[in-house]
């Protein structure tokens, strides 16, 4: 029988968050900084970069399920059934994430597009071999509610810990001295090669860390039918919690999300302080931390679609509002708008801190619904819906950018109409995200307190009967 498992405990909360840092080391770097490098350090246009994400996230479309596919297919072996993807997959994270800031002015334009699109293919495919397995780790930890919710927290923690220095960091390190004329910081792109080599060896600590101290305790043996991947996504498309919880994370990626990427514009070019980006990533960040704490009580208490949903219609009051709050363009109206923006992001905090526990009940749902233990396939669909919402966040910001005028070759030049345009960017698509996301959490995922409860029973008694997985 070999020795007795250790119980779910301390080592497997700390390496479980350790490995979200591990991801978003790369994560956060690629997903904030890719498009201000290419477009103004690299020479690519605001087109050609939102046509570069679409590509490679159809190219994601193939390769997310498929990789969710080859998870689930995979018999668990001495190592499990998660680790031994997540071991192999951050080697190749750190690997791509360095070739993807590798300085390519040299080549022509029409090369430089290339070797983009085809190292983001490459990203990706390294990110999902690493992440859909880190994703359905959390189902295969514990059953318990509470400790499921535990270890969502402790992911956004190891994710803050990741975010926390790049945000930090990054403005003081990617921008150089103002124009004296407009006042406009240009970036330094030399530096980003850098500052990738450090953040991937970092990341890659993490994911030694979440490797080597995580035990997997739910491991189901596949039945003996033939998988079928197309049974899986029809079973997910009746799943009300996963249907639910990707149309908020979707809204949250794709609107809410960008207020990371606009931030750098918004301050580069409107409020022309570069300096208080570092404040207002740590407003994005902040109201996450406000909640850690509070998590296992409040969820226990209320239940957690109760307290990640209702907050939001703050969040959606004062993001209506902003649009017709006249701001000056200077640090007086930056201190204002980062204000508005905490309250906003206050709103969400809740949500984004156990969102992947979310994600764990929808797989324990479509268990209870199907009898089928499909962890991988529900998070690489889940996983490939996340990644079109950063997709479209990137896209999206910046062909709207282009729209406005915003010139990223002539960034010291860009006019106060251009910048006053960059501002309702920044503002508005947050205000459609966080609309959709209540939406998406209140009527149409169906897991409240009462129902996730009876659930967990369900499942543990159909386990312990020794009936299904």
């Amino acid at each position: 029988m070999g020795k007795k498992q250790a119980a779910f405990g301390l080592r497997d909360k700390v390496g479980y968050a350790l490995g979200d840092f591990g991801c978003n080391m790369s994560f956060q770097l690629v997903t904030n900084y890719a498009m201000i490098y290419f477009t103004q350090g690299m020479g690519l246009s605001l087109k050609s970069w939102a046509l570069i994400v679409v590509l490679a996230k159809i190219f994601d479309a193939i390769n997310d399920p498929i990789i969710g596919a080859m998870v689930d297919r995979r018999q668990p072996g001495k190592n499990g059934k998660f680790r031994p993807w997540i071991f192999y997959g951050s080697f190749t994270i750190l690997i791509t994430t360095v070739l993807f800031f590798v300085d390519i002015r040299a080549l022509p334009y029409a090369l430089r597009f290339a070797y983009t699109l085809l190292v983001y293919c490459l990203w990706s495919i390294a990110y999902t071999a690493a992440n859909v397995p880190y994703g359905s780790l959390n189902a295969a930890l514990t059953d318990d509610i509470s400790g499921r919710a535990q270890l969502s927290s402790l992911r956004s923690i190891g994710a803050g810990l990741a975010v926390l220095p790049i945000m930090l960091a990054m403005p003081k390190l990617i921008y150089g001295a103002k124009d004296q004329v407009t006042g406009i910081a240009p970036i330094i792109p030399e530096r980003f090669v850098w500052i990738a080599l450090v953040m991937g060896l970092f990341g890659l600590a993490g994911f030694m860390a979440l490797y080597f101290l995580t035990t997997e305790r739910l491991v189901i043996t596949q039945q003996k039918e033939k998988y079928s991947f197309t049974k899986s996504l029809t079973s997910f498309l009746k799943n009300r919690a996963a249907l639910g919880i990707s149309l908020a994370s979707f809204a949250q990626l794709a609107f809410l999300g960008s207020n990371m990427t606009t931030l750098q514009y918004v301050f580069q070019v409107y409020f022309k302080n570069t300096d208080l980006i570092v404040l207002g990533n740590l407003v994005v960040f902040a109201p996450m931390v406000v909640f850690i704490p509070l998590i296992p009580k409040l969820t226990r208490r209320f239940g957690k679609k109760e307290i990640s949903t209702w907050p939001m219609l703050l969040g959606i009051a004062v993001m209506a509002v902003m649009p017709f709050v006249a701001l000056p363009g200077n640090d007086k109206g930056g201190w204002i708008y980062l204000i508005l923006m905490g309250i906003a992001n206050m709103s969400t905090g809740v949500f984004l801190l156990i969102t992947w526990s979310f994600v764990a009940d929808a797989v324990d749902y479509q268990d209870l619904k199907t009898g089928r233990r499909e962890e991988g396939t529900v998070y690489a669909v889940y996983s490939f819906v996340r990644k079109m919402g950063q997709a479209v966040s990137q896209g999206l910001v910046a062909l709207l950018l282009s729209a406005v005028g915003f010139d990223p070759e002539n960034v010291i030049a860009t006019t106060d109409k251009v910048a006053k345009g960059v501002l309702q960017i920044s503002i508005i698509l947050p205000l459609v995200g966080i609309v959709l996301m209540f939406a998406g959490m209140q009527f149409i995922y169906n897991l409240d307190k009462g129902a996730t409860i009876k659930m967990s029973e369900d499942l543990r008694a159909r386990r312990e009967a020794g009936l299904g997985s």
